[in-house]
């Protein structure tokens, strides 16, 4: 079982060192969608909207003017439902944030900040997903185009690690995250001050899924890549004994 292991962590660590995906991928920018329309315009001094949804993901996309504090809350009128993100930027920064909508129903989007921003709201464009292997870089707060993973297991490395880092969550399209095998975590998982370039991400079910990416820093630089697990090559059999003749091994 050891030498098993100790292959496959090998072959995990030459595809992170060298790049050896099987086709160069093409790094891509995270970009508000346009396919889909808006459906409402958010400022400072308009800084909330009741909106009529199906069930799906909600993509706001704002811009700030300076350093500020906000937050953003989408809420369910009916339901009692509420999520919300809290964002600080240094600068002039545009970002988006992602939020579900479980159910029909209307809902509340709300703005609130200490500085001149504007956001646009439209429903996450689904359509045409990128393939792996796949390189996605950004500055901050930011979702990306979506992706299409099959059911199995897949490298997720970075460029920025521990704190300089954003959080990464996948979730299905749906806005359903994608949990861990035991349900304790939304993958990939690093970890607050995680020192680890790489962690392998299980897909339990083959679909269509974005990443969303909660930067610490806004603006601020980051990219990661996914590629597919590499399959080992099947075991051959080992050497025939014959009858009576005695095998040795050196440790």
């Amino acid at each position: 079982m050891r030498p098993v292991i100790c292959t496959t962590i090998l072959l995990v660590i030459c595809i992170i060192a060298c790049g050896c995906t099987g086709k160069t991928p093409a790094v891509l920018a995270p970009v508000t969608p346009t396919e889909e329309p808006v459906l409402v315009n958010l400022s400072d001094s308009h800084p909330d909207a009741t909106i009529s949804r199906d069930p799906g993901v909600l993509l706001v996309s704002f811009r700030t003017d300076g350093a500020q504090q906000m937050e953003l809350d989408f809420s369910n009128l009916s339901q009692g439902y509420e999520a919300g993100t809290r964002i600080s930027t240094t600068g002039p920064f545009a970002g988006s944030v992602a939020f579900q909508v479980p159910i029909k129903d209307t809902y509340r989007l709300n703005i609130s900040s200490n500085g001149r921003w504007t956001a646009e709201a439209a429903p996450l464009v689904t359509t045409n997903p990128l393939t792996v292997p796949v390189n996605l870089s950004g500055s901050g707060t930011s979702v990306t185009p979506v992706l299409s993973l099959e059911k199995g297991d897949y490298i997720f490395s970075r460029n920025e690690t521990g704190l300089a880092s954003p959080y990464y969550f996948l979730y299905y399209v749906n806005g359903t995250p994608l949990m861990d095998v035991n349900n304790s975590y939304i993958q990939p998982g690093f970890g607050a001050l995680s020192a680890d370039p790489f962690v392998i991400v299980t897909v339990h079910e083959s679909g269509t899924f974005y990443l969303s990416a909660l930067g610490r820093y806004n603006p601020g630089n980051w990219s990661v890549s996914i590629s597919a697990v590499p399959q080992l090559p099947p075991m051959g059999p080992g050497p025939e004994i014959s009858p009576g003749q005695k095998s040795s091994v050196t440790l």
